[in-house]
């Protein structure tokens, strides 16, 4: 699932088909770990996910934040790798009026947007880079992690499809 640019009928298609791996996924999950998922789930833009992306557009982070914002609201998948987390864009005001733009070089700041399960931070430069904490703090180094949001979302794609084709052999040894 490749696409050069970020756009509401790209963000619809990624989130269905994280969706349906997700499906699949938790499906098996209880069998193949032994243990119950928690809450793995990509929750669509709503009205007032839209209203909170109308301000983070007035507060004049990355336009790209601004689409998937439009169309995604919140993105949770604590069972996938260390767990990935996009946060709601309620959220990134809050830490924007809390914390403001977070260094990422000498030259260049960002906007938080998301996290992992243990803490490290993701966030989205003016060009539209995404990088991401060296640890748990706002205040340490960051480093490229994907040139574009887009491809920082198909990594996101390729690690759910990974776990989803893990669990499902997990699933099958469980059963034989």
């Amino acid at each position: 699932m490749t696409t050069p640019d970020l756009s509401a009928d790209w963000l619809t298609n990624w989130q269905r088909e994280i969706t349906a791996m997700l499906e699949q996924t938790l499906a098996r999950f209880e069998t193949a770990y032994g243990y119950p998922p928690g809450d793995n789930d990509v929750l669509v833009a709503d009205d007032q996910s839209r209203a909170a992306a109308a301000q983070l557009e007035d507060a004049a982070v990355p336009a790209a934040l601004v689409t998937l914002y439009s169309s995604i609201a919140e993105l949770q998948l604590p069972d996938i790798d260390h767990g990935y987390f996009i946060h709601s864009p309620d959220l990134v005001l809050d830490h924007l009026t809390e914390y403001g733009p977070v260094r990422l070089t000498d030259h260049r700041t960002g906007i938080v947007f998301g996290s992992d399960g243990g803490g490290i931070l993701f966030a989205l430069d003016q060009g539209g880079q995404v990088h991401r904490s060296t640890t748990a703090s706002w205040f340490d180094d960051f480093e490229p992690t994907a040139p574009t949001l887009t491809q920082f979302l198909e990594q996101l794609h390729r690690a759910t499809a990974v776990f989803t084709d893990d669990t499902k052999r997990h699933s099958a040894t469980e059963h034989s």
